[in-house]
């Protein structure tokens, strides 16, 4: 009897350890669309949300829950924005009070044209669902061009994406947006697409 009790709690162990899977340290992986961040691996309590295009590092996988951590830049003062860049406006996380606990500093650096204090950040210990995620950041452009080739260039020549810089985007968008018939979603998936293609950041690495 003890025998086969004993099989059996080995055998749940082994099921669950073969649930979790440990990432090594220089993978990376990338949402596919914008995602809700969880505080734990339940995946229940939404903390925040990603963007698309974020990038973010796995640390590890217990069923369809990733655990990761998220770098970035904050501008100080507005503690629930994570950014991907020092000065650069691309949101990479929007967080609720719940999420900022998490949140460490790394550094801290002040901008010597705006005077303005930035802090590079790091989000630790939270969970995001994998199926939102990809292994290649050019599998979500990929998605994203064909509609900014198409309904960016109805009413005029298509703009190269280094036309303005990542800040310039967003306000530049804003005023095409009801005539190229984007919805929200796709505003927002074009917007990122274009920032991440700027000319100040399409040569930055991430």
């Amino acid at each position: 009897m003890n025998n086969r009790i004993t099989t059996f709690v080995i055998s749940v162990l082994l099921l669950f350890v073969g649930s979790v899977v440990a990432f090594a340290g220089e993978d990376a992986l990338f949402a596919s669309s914008s995602v809700s961040i969880y505080k734990n691996s339940k995946g229940k309590t939404s903390i925040g949300e990603l963007t698309v295009g974020s990038k973010v590092v796995p640390i590890k996988k217990v069923g369809d829950m990733i655990q990761i951590e998220v770098f970035g830049w904050r501008q100080q003062g507005l503690n629930s924005v994570i950014y991907a860049f020092e000065g650069k406006r691309i949101i990479v996380a929007e967080l609720e009070p719940a999420g900022v606990k998490l949140i460490k500093v790394l550094k801290t650096v002040k901008d010597e044209d705006t005077q303005q204090i930035w802090q590079k950040v790091v989000l630790k210990d939270v969970w995001v669902k994998s199926k939102y995620f990809v292994n290649n950041v050019n599998e979500v452009w990929d998605k994203i061009a064909p509609l900014f080739h198409h309904r960016c260039s109805m009413c005029h020549a298509l703009p190269r994406t280094t036309t303005f810089t990542a800040n310039q985007w967003p306000a530049t968008l804003r005023v095409m947006t009801k005539r190229a018939a984007l919805n929200r979603q796709q505003t927002e998936e074009v917007t990122h697409f274009l920032q991440y293609h700027a000319k100040d950041t399409i040569n930055l690495k991430r």
